[in-house]
C-alpha cells in the first residue's frame, strides 16, 4: 500500500532501483559478487559511532552509521516517498498522528539478538532523553506514546498531525541500538557499538579523525554483502578529496564546493546529487545589535546580490537564488525571495543611521579559502551601500562557538540546509521559536504557523502551498538572507554499483557491490 507519496508496504528487497555507478536496474549484490573493499572519501571524519551522538547527515557521519545500523525506511529521492529497509511497512491513520510499524521477521542484531517492536521503543527513547543530547531530541518528542502491539508491531502515537513523520525513521531515530549492548559498553559505545546495529557491516578499526573501517557481516540477515571492507578517510578540504579520487586513491569521494564539483563533471565524473535548499544564507541576530532592527536586515538583504557572490567566492558555479527552495528541488513553486537593490539598500541604510545607527556591521568569518572569499562579497556590497564591515577570521570550531553555541554575531554566513524530504523540520529548529537551531534568536507567530501547516500538508501540493506562504513571512521578516542553494555531489568510481540514496546526502552500501 502506499500513503500519498509517503511509504510502500513492501519489502526493499522486491526489484531493484537503478544503481549510482551505472549498472543496470538489473544487477544486484549476489554471491558470486561478495569480495572487494572501497575506500571512500568523506566531507568531515566520523567522529560518533552512537547514532544520539551522531550528526546524521552524509557530510558528517551519517553514512558511515548507516551501514552499522541501517535505518528502519530511507527516503527515495527520485520519487519523493520513503521505502522499507528495515521496517516491513509504516502506515499512518487517517489525520498522520498514529503510525503503525511492522518489523521484519527475521531481523537480528550483530550479537545475535532478535529485533523487536519492544527494541525499537526503547531505541527511539534514547532520542528523547535530554540527558543523551540528541541532535533530533526536539523532533523525537513529537511522539508523545510508543505502543507495542505484539512483539513485531509499534504504534507511534504523535502530539499533532505529522505527514511526513516517516523522515524522522529515515534518520537518526531510524538507526536502532541493541540496548542490551549499549548497556553493556556504556560510554564505549560511541567508539566500539559492535553486536549492537542491525546493519550489514560491523566495526573493524576506528581512529578518530584518521580512518574508519568496516567489515561486512558474513552472516547478514538481509542476504550477502557484496563490498567486504568500506574504509571511510577524510581530506582536508573538498580539492584534496577530488584530487584523491582522480588519483585512484578512493573510489567515492563526497564533495560540497560548487567549483570543484563542476571540475569533476566537466572531467565526466559519473555520481549522484542531492541539493541543500537555504545551503547559503546570512544569518541575522534578532536578539541583539544593529540587525535587531529591520531596516538594518531589509539594508543589508537588499545589498546582497547572490550573483556576485556567486562570481567572486564561488567560480560561477554556485546555485544562486534569494528563495528558500531553489527551482531544481521538487518543492519549487516559482516562490521569489526578496531581490537585490543597490539603490534601495542605500536609502534604507541612511534611514537606519537617522534613526542612530553608526552603519558598523561585525561578520565572524571561518577562515578558509571559499568562506573568506563569500564574507569578502559580502563586505564589498554592504560598504558600496554605505554600510561598514568588519570580518573577523575564524577557525570552524571557534566559528561555531561563536555563532551556534555564544550567538555572538551580527551576521554571519551560515546554511539552514532545507531537505526536500521534509524542510519543517529544520525550519521548525532554525527558525521556530524556541527551536534548538535557533542560532539568530528569530520569532514570529505567523512563521510558527506556516510551518506547522507545512508539517501537516498531506502531497506536494499542500507543501508547496505552506511553503509559499513561509516564504511571504521570510520575505516580510527575514529570519536570513537566502543568497544560494548548494549541491552535494558524491563522485564514484565506475567499479562500484548499488549504491542508494536518502535525505541530506545519506548512502546505503546494503545493496552495493564492486565490478571484478
Amino acid at each position: 500500500m502506499m500513503v500519498g507519496s509517503l511509504v510502500v508496504a513492501c519489502s526493499s528487497s522486491d526489484g531493484a532501483d537503478d544503481e549510482a555507478g551505472g549498472s543496470p536496474a538489473s544487477a544486484e549484490c549476489t554471491q558470486d559478487r561478495v569480495g572487494g573493499e572501497a575506500t571512500l572519501g568523506m566531507g568531515t571524519p566520523v567522529s560518533a559511532l552512537d547514532p544520539v551522538k551522531n550528526l546524521g547527515t552524509g557530510i558528517n557521519g551519517g553514512t558511515e552509521a548507516i551501514a552499522l545500523y541501517d535505518t528502519l525506511v530511507r527516503y527515495d529521492p527520485e520519487n519523493d516517498e520513503y521505502v522499507p529497509v528495515v521496517a516491513k511497512s509504516l502506515e499512518p491513520d487517517a489525520d498522520f498522528t498514529e503510525w503503525t510499524l511492522e518489523l521484519r521477521e527475521e531481523v537480528t542484531f550483530g550479537n545475535g539478538d532478535p529485533l523487536t517492536a519492544e527494541v525499537v521503543k526503547e531505541s527511539f527513547a534514547r532520542h528523547q532523553d535530554p540527558a543523551n543530547r540528541s541532535s533530533v531530541q526536539r523532533e523525537a518528542m513529537a511522539v508523545t506514546e510508543m505502543e507495542v502491539v505484539d512483539p513485531l508491531t509499534l504504534v507511534f502515537h504523535l502530539d499533532k498531525t505529522w505527514a511526513r513523520f516517516p523522515f524522522l525513521l529515515a534518520g537518526l531515530p531510524g538507526m536502532i541500538t541493541s540496548p542490551a549492548v549499549v548497556e553493556e559498553q556504556g560510554e564505549d559505545f560511541n567508539t566500539d557499538p559492535t553486536g549492537g546495529g542491525v546493519g550489514p557491516y560491523e566495526l573493524d578499526r576506528y581512529a578518530p579523525g584518521e580512518e574508519l573501517v568496516l567489515k561486512a557481516k558474513d552472516d547478514w540477515w538481509g542476504g550477502p554483502v557484496c563490498i567486504e571492507t568500506l574504509r571511510f578517510v577524510s581530506a582536508n578540504g573538498t580539492q584534496p578529496t577530488y584530487d584523491a579520487f582522480r588519483n585512484g586513491d578512493t573510489q567515492l569521494a563526497f564533495m560540497r564546493g560548487p567549483e570543484v564539483i563542476a571540475q569533476a563533471k566537466e572531467d565526466g565524473v559519473e555520481g549522484v546529487s542531492t541539493l541543500d535548499n537555504s545551503g547559503y544564507v546570512l544569518l541575522f541576530n534578532h536578539e541583539s545589535g544593529p540587525t535587531a532592527d529591520p531596516l538594518v536586515r531589509q539594508a543589508v538583504a537588499a545589498a546582497l546580490d547572490p550573483e556576485v557572490v556567486n562570481e567572486r567566492a564561488l567560480g560561477g558555479q554556485g546555485l544562486t537564488t534569494t528563495a528558500l527552495i531553489h527551482e531544481d528541488s521538487v518543492l519549487y513553486n516559482g516562490d521569489k525571495g526578496t531581490q537585490p537593490d543597490s539603490a534601495r539598500a542605500a536609502d534604507l541604510v541612511e534611514q537606519a543611521k537617522a534613526n542612530g545607527w553608526d552603519g558598523h556591521l561585525d561578520m565572524p568569518c571561518q577562515a578558509n579559502e571559499e568562506n573568506n572569499n563569500i564574507c569578502l562579497a559580502i563586505k564589498a556590497q554592504a560598504e558600496a551601500a554605505g554600510m561598514t564591515v568588519t570580518i573577523e577570521p575564524k577557525q570552524v570550531t571557534e566559528y561555531i562557538e561563536e555563532v551556534q553555541i555564544n550567538h555572538n554575531f551580527e551576521i554571519a554566513s551560515w546554511g539552514l540546509p532545507l531537505s526536500d524530504a521534509d524542510p519543517s523540520v529544520r525550519l521548525s529548529a532554525a527558525i521556530g521559536t524556541g527551536g534548538g537551531l535557533n542560532v539568530g534568536g528569530y520569532a514570529d507567530p505567523d512563521m510558527d504557523a506556516a510551518i506547522a501547516a507545512l508539517r501537516e500538508a498531506p502531497d506536494l501540493a499542500a507543501r508547496q502551498a505552506a511553503l509559499t506562504d513561509i516564504q511571504t513571512v521570510w520575505n516580510e521578516t527575514l529570519p536570513a538572507a537566502v543568497y544560494g542553494a548548494n549541491e552535494n555531489f558524491v563522485a564514484i568510481d565506475d567499479s562500484l554499483h548499488g549504491i542508494e540514496q536518502s535525505q541530506y546526502a545519506l548512502l546505503y552500501f546494503d545493496k552495493a557491490y564492486i565490478d571484478s
